[in-house]
């Protein structure tokens, strides 16, 4: 389709997307093909699956973001947490004109916003403390706010401050990075949204100058008072300053994570404002700190002498009275890992975020590492592989030798991982292609209409600064031939084909951009366009060094550059309109791997062009990493669910990529090793922990229920075994899977994972499972089965108790005694079981008078059928003066007069547990699962 017919298709579509959001019909992702198919008859026209997707995405960048929803878990979900109310504050002065600004000069979209300012903002206030609450002693809260790598963390705390600062908050410190160019890269971004004013340095008379900046364009009276400029962090002679806090209507600070600066900080706060005879500062702090996962944690050895920039964040949050700690990351790996029971001497807890985690929704629009490297990911076509790179052996004793005796020819050499700071040589054919990708990519988007937009391309090779400066001069010539060649050698005729440059172009653009269907080659190769294109590119090194280049987009809101650098291109730095990243590092930890993704976010209208030029190993991780990223954001979706804390709810990241760390060593002194088995072979799995969510429970039943009709409307003979319990024999694998796929199941049980146990069950090479037996257990108590043809079973009765924030229904940690094993076996199977484990025992030299546990009911039978044990269990009452916890009386009350439901699935011996997902666990997790358990009881023993 020709350019202007496809921008026609564009206008008519969103027009009528637009027609029908006027008349309040509602436009979500879902509904969004309906439109594009009204078009297409309209105009009569065909769209090629680009231009499908093209279109698509316009309309959902406009209208229709769909955003995943945004979740916190707490470290008490009986405490209401709606101190915030948006009607109660009486002059949101400063989301006011926060809101505005978004609406005028952000990227964000109007829905966006929205769901900002009515519902995700809201919540993190809610999860806050209360800045005008009163209360005895001090106070510190503690949480964690989670995002995705450049989706917008940024709007979101500053759109937090606003709202907290309306709210009563009068102190604001803003952690900013390690780096001085993150720092005043934030802090202009502060400026403009919330200060209102600008203090920068003339360049010409080395002056300070004040002057007015976004909100403050609207010229209303500037009620904040930033203590930090663009030029200047809090240094120099800053802690001179005679001041008092309560003298200013707000105060703001935005630091890099620097001990001195912080030491400076933390000085300044206690001479100038610290009230002796009250032990604290009378001002509510909000302390934000960015990129929470890096600089922010306790890494020393010994907890009692905690790093010096972990103890500077502490003793500035403990100088205040109420003062809140909130983490920003997209990597909470580390975080993760932090000892929730860790005291030092301060008597101050760490930087565990104790009180709340909450996950920000993720728009759809956001193109993240599963979508790009995921081989079924919607951008997996725009990731290229360097393949031109030979890396040494560097094992060999040839390398070794080379590195000790001829370092002068490694370092004149091919460019390689382990480079040495001094290297100066001879740079991968890669790297020029990828550069002349990025001048086509140009092109087509100048082609495109978006020639006032800014472009970035980042080449991220090396952690020397030295070395940068190399890879900057070799770009510059790359740069320099280019242009010279197409200014000097090309006609804008027809002849150019015949030049080598064009030819080596022309089969970049077969092989990279042919798809591209709505402009030819011709146009994007000619003479004029490819000027146009590239004669204001820039080249500049981006780093920590005090010599770095500094990106101005506000000054040139069309800057097109290529960024060369390392550590600061890695962290937070925003590079507008990326679209060609070179990237080849050896870094091996997966927070940091993640965060030198500067390529994830948003890409309007050429998320078809960008290109991540890597090596297979570095996609292979990032593929894992957005696995373990995932994982670990549904874990805690799940722990809100189940109304777990950060606490007493342990987490495990996976770990199932030998080549990379989870985080640096010095943050995971408190993690452990786990392997989880996929294979569930040999074994009961039994549910004792039960969510404290009753709402989990009812959809439990009902599953049950459905299952039991289910079998008696298909003909099953319900069996009565003994006097309490009725079998159903040969169910077909079919409907025991439903049946898992509709529970949701409490995740403290240990070993009984309902997704795990649906994946093994349908996985084409699980074998011995196609027929089951089902098992409806009942018990003593007054109360019946409420299940038609299961009448005359009498449910299970328990006494209940909390531990670890669940509901455990046995003080074993068992939900069924030993004898469970032999359900629904013959006389000879029990037999046989018995005696190969009394064998396996004289075998390993073990006494054999001993009781024999459930599990060898299923470990020695390999072709015994699986069963599903289904349990209906009613609390008992509590016993006379035993006074319950509030959770319990409240997870009681819920239930009414309803009862538990609880299950056990056991499998046959078939084999071993052949393969495992491996984790890194917290200390809850390793206190809660892998510590040795008690031994099984007997039968009588109970």
């Amino acid at each position: 389709m020709e350019n202007e017919l496809l921008q026609s298709f564009l206008i008519i579509t969103n027009q009528n997307v637009k027609a029908d959001i006027n008349r309040s019909i509602e436009v979500n992702y879902n509904n969004i093909d309906k439109y594009i198919e009204s078009t297409k008859k309209f105009l009569n026209v065909t769209l090629t699956e680009d231009e499908y997707k093209l279109v698509f995405h316009d309309i959902e960048q406009r209208f229709s973001i769909k955003h995943s929803k945004g979740c916190a878990i707490f470290d008490d979900y009986d405490q209401l947490r709606d101190w915030y109310h948006e009607e109660n504050i009486e002059d949101p002065y400063f989301w006011t004109r926060y809101k505005r600004y978004l609406e005028e000069f952000s990227s964000l979209n109007p829905k966006s916003i929205e769901l900002l300012d009515q519902t995700t903002l809201p919540q993190i206030m809610n999860c806050l403390g209360n800045p005008t609450e009163e209360f005895e002693g001090i106070r510190l809260r503690r949480g964690l706010v989670i995002g995705d790598v450049q989706s917008g963390k940024t709007a979101t705390y500053s759109g937090l401050i606003c709202k907290a600062v309306d709210a009563g908050y009068k102190v604001v410190i803003l952690l900013a990075g390690i780096t001085e160019s993150l720092r005043q890269q934030t802090q202009q971004r502060i400026d403009e949204g919330i200060v209102g004013l600008a203090r920068t340095m003339n360049p010409i008379l080395k002056t300070p100058e004040t002057h007015r900046v976004g909100v403050g364009l609207d010229m209303k009276e500037v009620r904040a008072t930033s203590l930090t400029t663009q030029a200047y962090d809090f240094i120099a002679t800053n802690d001179n300053i005679v001041t008092s806090l309560a003298s200013h209507k707000t105060v703001l600070l935005v630091i890099k994570k620097n001990v001195s600066v912080l030491n400076k900080l933390y000085n300044w706060l206690k001479n100038n404002n610290y009230d002796p005879s009250k032990g604290y500062i009378d001002c509510p702090l909000l302390l934000i700190d960015d990129e929470a996962d890096n600089a922010s944690l306790n890494t020393n050895k010994d907890e009692t002498n905690p790093t010096k920039t972990n103890a500077k964040i502490r003793q500035i949050c403990a100088l205040f009275k109420n003062a809140t700690y909130v983490g920003f990351t997209a990597t909470p790996f580390a975080n993760c890992f932090i000892d929730p029971d860790s005291v030092d001497s301060m008597k101050n807890a760490d930087l565990f975020p104790e009180n709340f985690m909450y996950v920000l929704p993720s728009p759809s629009t956001y193109i993240g590492a599963k979508k790009i490297f995921d081989e079924d990911g919607a951008f997996h076509r725009n990731v290229r592989f360097i393949t031109d790179i030979e890396e040494p052996d560097y094992a060999s004793d040839e390398y070794k030798d080379r590195a000790s005796n001829d370092i002068d020819e490694l370092n004149n050499g091919p460019f390689y991982y382990k480079h040495s700071k001094n290297w100066d040589g001879v740079f991968p054919k890669s790297l020029t292609h990828s550069i002349y990708c990025f001048f086509l990519a140009n092109a087509i988007r100048d082609l495109r209409g978006d020639s006032r937009k800014p472009r970035s391309m980042l080449v991220n090779m090396s952690r020397f600064v030295k070395v940068q400066r190399v890879i900057k001069e070799h770009v510059e010539k790359i740069y320099n031939d280019f242009k010279s060649k197409i200014e000097f050698s090309f006609s804008g005729t027809d002849a150019d084909k015949n030049l080598p440059l064009y030819k080596t172009l022309e089969e970049l653009w077969n092989k990279h951009y042919s798809f591209i269907g709505n402009i030819s080659i011709d146009r994007v190769l000619h003479k004029e366009n490819l000027i146009k294109a590239i004669k204001d590119i820039k080249i500049v090194v981006v780093n920590g060094s005090k010599n770095s280049n500094k990106l101005d987009y506000k000054k040139n809101p069309s800057l097109r550059v290529i960024a060369v650098g390392g550590i600061a291109l890695s962290r937070g730095l925003t590079l507008e309109g990326l679209l060609t990243s070179y990237f080849y590092r050896n870094t091996a930890t997966f927070d940091v791997l993640m965060q030198m993704g500067r390529w994830f976010g948003y890409r309007p209208k050429y998320e078809d062009i960008f290109q991540i030029w890597t090596t297979m190993a570095s996609a292979r991780w990032y593929d894992e990493i957005s696995k373990a990223s995932e994982d670990l954001k549904e874990q805690l979706r799940k722990m809100f669910d189940q109304h777990l804390t950060p606490k007493d709810f342990g987490i495990k990241v996976r770990d199932n990529c030998e080549e990379l760390q989870i985080t640096a060593s010095n943050k995971m002194r408190m993690s452990f090793d786990l392997n989880e088995q996929v294979s569930f072979y040999g074994n009961l799995h039994e549910t004792p922990y039960i969510s404290l969510n009753t709402e989990q429970n009812k959809k439990n039943v009902a599953q049950t229920k459905a299952l039991a009709f289910q079998l008696w409307s298909q003909g099953y003979n319900f069996k009565k075994s003994g006097k309490g319990a009725y079998i159903v024999r040969d169910v077909p694998k079919s409907l025991i899977s439903s049946f898992v796929g509709g529970i949701v199941c409490s995740k403290m049980n240990p070993s009984f994972n309902e997704e795990y146990i649906k994946d093994f069950i349908d996985d084409v090479n699980t074998i011995g499972l196609d027929y089951w037996d089902i098992v409806f257990q009942g018990g003593e108590s007054e109360t019946h089965f409420d299940i038609e043809g299961l009448e005359e079973l009498t449910c299970a009765g328990r006494a209940i108790h909390i531990e670890h924030n669940a509901v455990v229904v046995s003080s074993r940690r068992r939900l069924l005694n030993t004898s469970a094993g032999k359900l629904a076996l013959s006389e000879e199977q029990i037999a046989k079981a018995v005696s190969a484990c009394k064998a396996k025992w004289e075998e390993e030299g073990s006494s054999i008078d001993r009781t024999i546990p459930s599990k060898a009911y299923f470990e020695h039978l390999p072709n015994r059928k699986p069963i599903l044990i289904v349990m209906l269990i009613v609390p008992k009452p509590p016993k006379e003066n035993e006074d319950e916890e509030q959770k319990l009386i409240k997870f009681r009350s819920d239930l009414g007069q309803s009862y538990i439901a609880a299950f056990a699935m056991g499998f046959p011996g078939v084999k071993g547990v052949d393969k495992a997902k491996h984790y890194k666990v917290n200390k809850v997790y390793y206190t809660q699962n892998l510590m040795d358990e008690p031994e099984e009881l007997d039968d009588e023993d109970e």
